[in-house]
C-alpha cells in the first residue's frame, strides 16, 4: 500500500459529498484534484469555504490548493491512485464515465452511489471487481445557509458526521483498506464493511418512498402525517423493502421497523437535538437537487417489483402522485 502522501487523488464531482471528501482527502496528506463539468470550472478553481459541524465555532475553513479539470482529455499522462465518484446515480449514465474510467488508468474507482443498479452500470463502463470499491455516505452536508439559517457568516458548505457512524466501504481488501487509510488521516470516519452494495440498497429502500411521501406532503412531517402521505410512504416502504429482500436477501436487523410511521416518527422526535441542523428544511433543499434519483430508485423498485410479481400498489400511487405534483402528468 502507498503511503497517503503520496496518494493522487481525482474526486468526480464539487457538489456537497465532493467537497467534504477531497477536503480530508487533502487534509491527510493526498493530492487531489476536482473533475467537474467546464461550465463550473472557474468556480471551483476559486476553491471553497466548509463549516465542520462537529467542531465548536462557526467560522469557515478554507479548501483550495487543488487542480482542476473538466475533460478525460485533460488527465492524459497522469496517475491517479484513486478516483471517488461522488455524483449521483442517474449522472452516471453517459459516455463521460467510460472515458474518464479508461484514462485512470489503474487506479482504484471508489463509488459511492446506493442504486441497486449501479454495480452493473460502473461494470459496463470499465470498473472491473479488482479495482471497484464501494462505499456509502454517512455523512451530512448542504450549501449554507438553509432558508431561515443566520449562523454562518458567509455562504458555505456545513456538514456533519453523526457520532458512531463512519462510511463504511468494500471491495478488494488492499484498495479498500487504502482508501480508508487515506480518509482515516484526513479526519473522516471510514470504516471496513463487509459488502456495502448489499447493505446500502435496504436503507435505500426505505427512505426513498418516505422522501416522495415528505415532498408529497410539503416537505413537513406534520403535513405529511395529516394528508395521510406519511401512511402511504411507509406502505411503500415495506414494498420496496420486500423488493429488495427478494434480490438481495435478509435486511439489516431493525430496519423493517421504521416502515412503520410511528416508530419513524418517534425516532426522528428523538434524533433531532442531537442533528445540529433544521432537519425538515434540509431534506427539502438536498433531495429537490437530487429528485431525479429519487425517482429513478422509485422506479426501479416499482419495475423490479412488478417482475417478481411482488405488491407495488403504494410505490405507484406514489409514483403517480409525484408526477402530478411535479408537473409531469400521471405516471405509466
Amino acid at each position: 500500500m502507498l503511503p497517503v502522501t503520496q496518494l493522487e487523488v481525482l474526486v468526480v464531482g464539487a457538489g456537497s459529498v465532493g467537497q467534504v471528501f477531497a477536503r480530508h482527502y487533502q487534509l491527510g496528506g493526498a493530492r487531489v484534484t476536482m473533475f467537474v463539468r467546464d461550465k463550473y470550472r472557474a468556480e471551483v478553481a476559486r476553491g471553497f469555504d466548509l463549516y465542520p459541524l462537529n467542531k465548536r465555532g462557526r467560522a469557515a475553513v478554507r479548501f483550495d490548493g487543488f487542480d482542476v479539470v473538466a475533460d478525460a482529455k485533460e488527465l492524459a499522462g497522469r496517475r491517479f491512485d484513486q478516483v471517488l465518484l461522488t455524483v449521483s446515480s442517474p449522472a452516471l449514465r453517459g459516455a463521460w464515465l467510460p472515458e474518464l474510467i479508461r484514462a485512470a488508468g489503474e487506479a482504484t474507482i471508489v463509488a459511492l452511489q446506493p442504486g441497486l443498479d449501479d454495480r452493473s452500470v460502473l461494470a459496463a463502463a470499465g470498473a472491473s471487481e479488482a479495482r471497484l470499491v464501494q462505499g456509502m455516505i454517512s455523512l451530512i452536508s448542504y450549501h449554507a445557509p438553509l432558508p431561515g439559517e443566520t449562523r454562518f457568516p458567509k455562504p458555505g458548505m456545513a456538514y456533519w458526521f453523526p457520532p458512531l457512524s463512519p462510511s463504511p466501504f468494500s471491495g478488494p481488501a488492499e484498495r479498500t483498506a487504502a482508501v480508508i487509510a487515506a480518509l482515516k488521516k484526513g479526519g473522516l470516519p471510514a470504516k471496513q464493511h463487509r459488502d456495502v452494495p448489499h447493505s446500502a440498497g435496504f436503507p435505500s429502500a426505505v427512505m426513498m418512498p418516505y422522501l416522495v411521501a415528505l415532498e408529497l406532503g410539503g416537505w413537513t412531517m406534520r403535513g405529511t402525517a395529516r394528508t395521510g402521505k406519511l401512511a402511504l410512504g411507509g406502505r411503500g416502504a415495506r414494498e420496496a423493502l420486500d423488493v429488495v429482500r427478494h434480490l438481495l436477501g435478509r435486511a439489516p436487523f431493525g430496519l423493517g421497523a421504521l416502515t412503520r410511521p410511528r416508530l419513524l416518527r418517534a425516532g426522528l422526535w428523538a434524533a433531532r437535538p442531537l442533528i445540529p441542523l433544521p432537519l425538515e428544511i434540509y431534506l427539502k433543499e438536498h433531495f429537490t437537487k437530487v429528485g431525479d434519483q429519487t425517482r429513478e430508485f422509485l422506479d426501479g423498485y416499482i419495475a423490479k417489483g412488478r417482475s417478481a410479481g411482488l405488491p407495488v400498489a403504494a410505490l405507484e400511487q406514489l409514483a403517480g402522485e409525484l408526477a402530478v405534483a411535479r408537473g409531469g402528468g400521471a405516471a405509466n
